[in-house]
């Protein structure tokens, strides 16, 4: 098939390909400050990886460093320890797993990896929930006193201490950790779980001091 000719016998560009370029040049003349945005966004995007990236290839840099440091006994006793750690948090997480699922009384069991609260009893979900959880932070961050402190996600079995009813409600946990209502657009406090306050003041008759929370 032929493709259409100018009256001097050139032969013109498709129809199609002209529409798809106005409409392109429409859309950026229509909206060019969401355009900007979505580009910045990019950029920012494209920074935070790379940022990550030189981070992963320092602290990387400062393994091997400290390891080449080492002797050989060092070094196998180091990895030794490493792997120990791993396994015992492994046991950890699904012992609380299982400790969650088979308990017979009312608890609330977080999913930290998935994000996800739920109000069971015995097996049964009563109720889900999505939370969110501030990531973990490693030795070396500046606390607000000034203070090198690693703050890390809570794991294992925790006991609900204190139930806080009004306008901000939480729940308070032993070893200073909370579960709090707050919007997705808040941070979240660091070593702390935020959930939308619907689901919270939802479950807030239910729940007691005493009650068991598992996290894994």
């Amino acid at each position: 098939m032929t493709q259409p000719q100018d009256s001097d016998g050139r032969r013109s560009a498709p129809r199609g390909s002209d529409r798809r370029r106005e409409g392109w040049s429409g859309f950026r003349e229509a909206y060019p400050t969401f355009l900007k945005i979505i580009a910045v966004l990019f950029l920012f995007l494209v920074a935070g990886d790379m940022w990550l990236f030189y981070r992963r290839n320092a602290y990387a840099h400062e393994i091997e460093g400290l390891r080449a440091k080492m002797t050989d006994a060092e070094r196998k006793k180091s990895d030794l320890v490493v792997q120990s750690e791993q396994d015992k948090v492994r046991l950890a997480l699904e012992l609380a797993k299982r400790q969650a699922h088979f308990d017979p009384r009312l608890h609330l069991s977080i999913a930290v990896d998935s994000g996800v609260m739920y109000l069971e009893r015995d097996g049964a979900l009563l109720r889900v929930m999505r939370v969110a959880l501030a990531p973990a932070r490693v030795p070396g961050f500046k606390s607000s006193t000034g203070d090198t402190t690693a703050v890390t996600l809570p794991r294992g079995q925790r006991t609900i201490q204190q139930v806080i009813d009004g306008e901000a409600p939480a729940l308070v946990l032993n070893g200073d950790a909370r579960i709090y209502a707050g919007a997705d657009s808040d941070a979240v406090a660091a070593g702390n779980v935020r959930v939308d306050a619907a689901d919270l003041r939802a479950i807030l008759p239910n729940v007691s001091a005493g009650m068991s929370v598992y996290f894994y």
